[in-house]
């Protein structure tokens, strides 16, 4: 989320084969939980330092996965929009989990 929202660079690249680049279950080896949750908590702790920095406009700009043509065709293509979609995905996994744990 931070190189996409132009925040600033991407953290944690050495994770990309494992949930980005590679099918599921095409690495063998895991990260650790533990260090999942540091990389988790650091993210977010960065995240919202630049939410909270954000004056309300910032939020309407584009983000960097669409060109300034694309945006100016298509201007809801937006970091709220980045966000918003983000949250709701979120959520979902939220979801998921909720189901695991009863079971």
């Amino acid at each position: 989320m931070l190189p996409l929202l132009n925040f600033e660079s991407q953290q944690f690249s050495n994770l990309d084969d494992t949930f980005l680049s590679k099918p599921d279950k095409a690495v063998a080896e895991m990260p650790s939980v533990k260090d999942l949750r540091a990389h988790w908590k650091s993210s977010n702790e960065k995240l919202s330092k630049h939410f909270d920095a954000l004056q309300p406009d910032q939020w309407f700009e584009k983000h960097s996965a669409v060109s300034a043509e694309d945006f100016a065709k298509e201007p809801h293509r937006n970091r709220l929009n980045v966000l918003l979609g983000r949250t709701s995905h979120l959520s979902y996994h939220l979801g998921q989990l909720a189901l695991l744990k009863n079971k």
